[in-house]
């Protein structure tokens, strides 16, 4: 998809099950079963979508999927199918050394578990050689240092090998990465989660990470458990998808699954999604 200067696509590196309450937070199950059936043990399925930005000479990609390194057991518990994303690069006749910067939203292990792949000899190594992988210093903070609620979350083999390969660049604040795309930090999920917006001519492209995981959560209080600051992931929502309605945002879903991106519209005081394929 062309938005003036900028292609873009979306690169897949599977699927994983999640519990539905970790999901949909204080929304009760009665309520959410309709729109995310769950699986015998509470699990609904999760896309791991990737966007690819070709921006001049730049090529971008936002969020690495969960990757290949996982366990026996962690593949069990999450009934992962993962590790697709090389596949879907080459698909778009890309290799991995051809990728120049990696965008990451925050560090969770579903987001950045494609960072790093084994080496030969079996030790985490980065899997863009050339990239500089992007990361909010609150959010690397937090993740180096988590508390006790979060630590499950991340899988440090999946970033820590950036910071010793030299290739990690940790930012501060709202960021212009090429012409017309931005990082912009939201906080909320995690203190430093960050958004992507690509703008050029007047279109305007929204990749809003965990704020908006799915289509099932544009109702502004479908938030997970596992936001760090709910309150601020709902006054983020409230902001972001009201100028996404007024300006007709086409919004990238990261966990969307059949339905991946779309337009948001309006109806009947209720904000729902005119799907668009990407």
């Amino acid at each position: 998809m062309k938005v003036g200067d900028v292609e873009l696509s979306l690169v897949s590196d599977g699927a994983i099950r999640v519990d539905g309450g970790l999901m949909y937070g204080a929304v009760p199950k009665v309520t959410w079963k309709t729109l995310s059936p769950a699986d015998s043990k509470n699990r609904v399925l999760l896309g791991l979508n990737c966007l690819l930005i070709r921006s001049g000479d730049k090529i971008i990609l936002v969020d690495t999927g969960a990757g290949s390194k996982h366990t026996s057991h962690n593949k069990t518990v999450f009934a992962m199918k993962t590790g697709e994303l090389i596949n879907g690069l080459k698909a778009h006749g890309l290799g991995v050394e051809d990728i120049n910067l990696v965008a990451l939203t925050h560090l969770h292990f579903d987001h950045v578990g494609g960072c790093t792949r084994r080496s030969y000899g079996g030790e985490p190594v980065p899997t863009f050689p050339n990239a500089t992988y992007l990361v909010q210093r609150q959010d690397w903070e937090e993740a180096t240092h988590p508390s006790e609620r979060a630590i499950g979350a991340y899988m440090t083999e999946d970033f820590l090998p950036l910071e010793e390969s030299r290739q990690l660049e940790l930012l501060d604040g709202d960021t212009e990465i090429a012409s017309g795309v931005w990082l912009r930090v939201t906080g909320g999920h995690t203190r430093g989660h960050q958004i992507v917006t690509i703008e050029s001519g007047d279109r305007k492209v929204a990749c809003l990470g965990d704020v908006l995981p799915t289509a099932h959560h544009l109702p502004l209080h479908y938030i997970g458990a596992g936001d760090i600051h709910p309150a601020d992931t709902l006054e983020c929502k409230r902001r972001l998808l009201g100028q996404a309605v007024k300006e007709r945002w086409l919004l990238l879903l990261s966990h969307g699954h059949r339905l991946r991106a779309g337009y948001p519209v309006q109806k009947d005081g209720h904000v729902t999604l005119e799907p668009h394929e990407l």
